[in-house]
């Protein structure tokens, strides 16, 4: 299963008339998501995206409408009306440590009680895939080894951060499309120990020796559990 079929799945079984999406890239996800009331966030839309603040109904959806905001996540979120609340919301922003994981805290507390965020990028494959933010851009430009231009960054630590230190989140990753980190409101059952320092300081081969544990890696088929409970 894909990102875009997962979030679909949890929106349909939730009946959500609310989705947030950080990071919209091309917009092939947003575009493709069926929500009574859908925003998306980012500060680069491309070409086919090219909107600044623009309301539209697609034309083969009733009752639906979309609202594209150019402008970063931090920016979005400082400005947002705070009754405005989400039923389910996708980062896929800046795929790092520390963004991914404000965009996380800023997505709880718009988040329903019950509702779903779903974080993409977790489960990287290879040290090149996880590489920091600056490493990978300079993997890029020079066509290091090992680089085939998809780019997890280090967004696995955010998974690790809430499992330490959120004891009121329930949170797993899927075991596919570059992992899918689901997060809900709601006493935690397995959690880790780990320090703000042994975050920062952990490496992507510590990761690759334990990552079913720090993730709580699940088989993608877990979704159909998860979605009996939502």
């Amino acid at each position: 299963m894909n990102r875009t079929e997962i979030i679909q799945r949890i929106i349909d079984k939730k009946k959500a008339k609310t989705y947030l999406e950080i990071g919209l890239a091309d917009g092939k996800n947003f575009l493709k998501i069926r929500a009574r009331r859908k925003i998306g966030v980012d500060p680069n839309f491309t070409k086919r995206l090219k909107i600044d603040r623009i309301k539209l109904t697609p034309r083969n959806l009733t009752n639906m409408a979309a609202l594209y905001e150019k402008c970063t996540s931090d920016s979005y979120f400082a400005r947002k009306k705070s009754t405005d609340r989400f039923d389910v919301v996708f980062i896929d922003g800046l795929h790092t440590y520390e963004q991914s994981l404000k965009d996380v805290i800023n997505s709880l507390a718009n988040l329903n009680e019950d509702g779903v965020i779903v974080l993409h990028d977790c489960n990287p494959t290879s040290k090149a895939a996880a590489l920091p933010e600056s490493l990978a851009k300079d993997a890029a430009n020079l066509k290091s080894p090992g680089w085939t231009g998809a780019w997890c960054g280090d967004v696995w630590k955010t998974i690790c951060y809430l499992r330490s230190h959120r004891m009121d989140l329930r949170v797993f990753v899927l075991n596919c499309n570059w992992g899918l980190g689901i997060v809900t409101k709601g006493q935690a059952d397995i959690c880790l120990k780990l320090s703000q320092e042994e975050l920062n300081e952990m490496t992507y081969e510590n990761f690759e020796n334990d990552r079913i544990n720090l993730l709580n890696l699940r088989d993608e088929n877990y979704l159909f559990k998860f979605l009996e409970n939502i």
